[in-house]
């Protein structure tokens, strides 16, 4: 393993404030990488040097402080990781004095670096995987497929069993973050980006206790605000049944992160499809159902793609068609002011058709009396020469209706 000089530093930094001396950190060459005395940054430390050839620590006392190239009295350390030496710790001093807390230092600084090396491992590791479904869902999977699932296992994943994709969206993750108004304040940048991290992993650590009784579910995180999990289903019940666990399962996450972090979330789930063209397909209908969702029913936070229905058809028609359709039967932006009509005339009349066409129904739901719901739509038939008490006709109001959804888009 190899000592930074990013890592050097943070630690003398440290390690400096406990005992009032002044430390140096030589990496495996001896040049001074780390040190309390800034002038002696990147020169080269010969009595470091002796200690890596001999393996053992060194006293550097006044009168042979001259022999040496780069010295100053104190005691030097070798730093070991496991059996190998991979720099030397030295503290600057009398060596009478600072020799008792050699080992001391030696001891922390070793501590320290294990545990660096540690979360730099973690790190890695997580990004592997992080990288793994990245490359999964954008298709860069290469020629080989086999290649790629074994690719899949080295890191704990395997995309063999048959899963369908959550992507779990937390409602401005990122912007909640950057709330400094000079972006160009270095320090607090880097501020913001350790929380973000933080923020990250405890959301993982979230789904991760979730999931704990789970261990095959997949999770990453897909960068921005967004949070996948490739869930395991069991292909031998009906569609239907696992859709409902799905939502079920989605609303729990909902529930959870609300409760643990006060962050609101969307889920979007997608469709069981096999293999590994599968599970791309699936992320892109959960990326699809949060976008549709979002714009149809905001309130709900769980969209599934199944049951989006006739909107993913507005969604993915032509908005130029779609800006005509909405004109011609709603008669948007009328010439005639006097012909156009409230908002609350289209609200009654999306009510009308979630009650089926059910004039008692709409009329309790949106608490008005049942003429006044009757003179509503007469006037939207007056306006748009469409009755929506008969089916044909509602039918084209009701798809102009879900369109406006996604008008300006």
């Amino acid at each position: 393993m190899e000592i930074t000089h990013e890592l050097a530093q943070q630690i003398v930094d440290k390690t400096i404030n406990i005992i009032g001396k002044n430390i140096n950190i030589m990496n495996e060459k001896g040049i001074i990488i780390g040190t309390g005395d800034k002038s002696r940054l990147n020169q080269y430390h010969e009595g470091a040097a002796l200690v890596l050839k001999n393996r053992k620590k060194m006293f550097i006392h006044a009168e042979n402080e001259t022999n040496l190239v780069g010295v100053k009295p104190g005691i030097n350390l070798p730093i070991e990781n496991g059996h190998e030496i991979i720099g030397v710790v030295g503290i600057t001093g009398n060596p009478d004095e600072v020799g008792p807390l050699g080992e001391i230092i030696k001891t922390t600084v070793e501590i320290m670096l294990q545990q660096q090396f540690l979360l730099k491992e973690i790190d890695l590791e997580r990004q592997a995987k992080d990288n793994f479904i990245h490359d999964l869902f954008f298709g860069r999977v290469g020629p080989d497929k086999d290649l790629f699932i074994a690719r899949g296992n080295v890191v704990g994943y395997d995309i063999t069993i048959p899963r369908v994709v959550l992507l779990v969206n937390i409602n401005y993750f990122e912007k909640t973050i950057h709330k400094s108004n000079n972006r160009n304040d270095y320090n607090k940048l880097k501020e913001e980006e350790i929380y973000l991290q933080r923020l990250k992993e405890d959301l993982l650590r979230i789904l991760q206790d979730f999931f704990a009784n789970q261990p095959k579910e997949i999770l990453a995180y897909m960068g921005g605000d967004n949070f996948v999990i490739l869930k395991t289903i069991n292909t031998s019940e009906k569609p239907e049944i696992t859709r409902e666990k799905l939502i079920k399962v989605s609303r729990e996450i909902k529930r959870i992160i609300l409760k643990q972090k006060k962050f609101t979330a969307s889920v979007g789930i997608g469709e069981y499809h096999p293999g590994i063209k599968g599970l791309k397909h699936s992320y892109q209908e959960a990326c699809r159902a949060i976008e549709i969702g979002e714009r149809v029913d905001s309130k709900s936070g769980v969209h599934h793609i199944a049951y989006l229905g006739i909107y993913r058809i507005c969604a993915e028609t032509n908005p130029e068609i779609r800006d005509n359709y909405i004109q011609n039967i709603l008669k948007d932006n009328n010439y005639d002011k006097r012909k156009e009509l409230k908002a609350y005339f289209w609200e009654t009349l999306q009510t009308f058709f979630e009650k089926n066409l059910n004039i008692t129904d709409t009329a309790k739901s949106i608490f008005i009396h049942r003429n006044t719901l009757l003179y509503r739509l007469e006037r939207i038939r007056q306006v748009t020469g469409l009755d929506p008490r008969k089916f044909n006709e509602a039918l084209q109001l009701d798809i102009a209706l879900k369109m406006k959804h996604f008008q300006g888009k």
